[in-house]
């Protein structure tokens, strides 16, 4: 029996060692890459926001949240080579619902901000397996800012015909009843580890 508990005492510790060599490190350059890349998506989305109220008014600009973000979504991640969303628990899109690594991230950006340690600085990267392949995956935390408040403010941030739209291309819509520095959600790279 004595013999039997060493050799699976030493059989655990040999899977243990195992299991950590196998673990991949993110590199700084991989970072640096995908929060470069996550940063460039963010500026750009808002600024076709930013541009899209100035225009033709913050009713006209529901749309670049609902139709126009997704485009630009799948066509920035198309030209950079990742898969990009934008993702919350508390959606207003179904595309926008996080996957179980998402929302481990989701819930750890939710308790640094329970405790004010979320900024704009706060960032996940990790390589993690998924079926046959390794992916670098990456969130970002996105918080509110002024401009959000227009769609996703408390009822008296939002304008009645801003709410009607709302509720008409949004069936059980929650993304609403934020303030700014709310954490609203994150923006979610993955790509293909090499």
């Amino acid at each position: 029996m004595k013999y039997f508990i060493s050799a699976l005492a030493l059989f655990f510790s040999l899977s243990l060692l195992s299991c950590s060599e196998n673990k991949v490190e993110v590199s700084e350059d991989q970072v640096i890459g995908m929060r470069t890349t996550a940063m460039e998506f963010m500026k750009n989305l808002k600024g076709v926001l930013i541009s899209q109220i100035q225009t033709n008014g913050v009713l006209k600009a529901v749309s670049v949240c609902s139709d126009t973000a997704q485009v630009l979504t799948n066509n920035f991640g198309v030209q950079k080579g990742v898969f990009i969303k934008r993702i919350s628990f508390k959606n207003r899109n179904e595309n926008n619902l996080p996957d179980d690594f998402e929302k481990q991230v989701l819930n750890k950006f939710e308790l640094l901000n329970q405790n004010k340690e979320l900024n704009n600085t706060t960032e996940h990267a990790e390589i993690v397996q998924e079926g046959e392949f390794k992916y670098l995956r990456y969130m970002k935390p996105i918080l509110v800012q002024a401009e959000c408040l227009n769609c996703h403010g408390s009822e008296t941030d939002i304008m009645p015909e801003v709410k009607q739209l709302i509720a008409q291309e949004y069936i059980g819509d929650k993304a609403v009843g934020y303030k700014i520095g709310d954490l609203r959600g994150a923006v979610s790279l993955k790509k293909v580890f090499e």
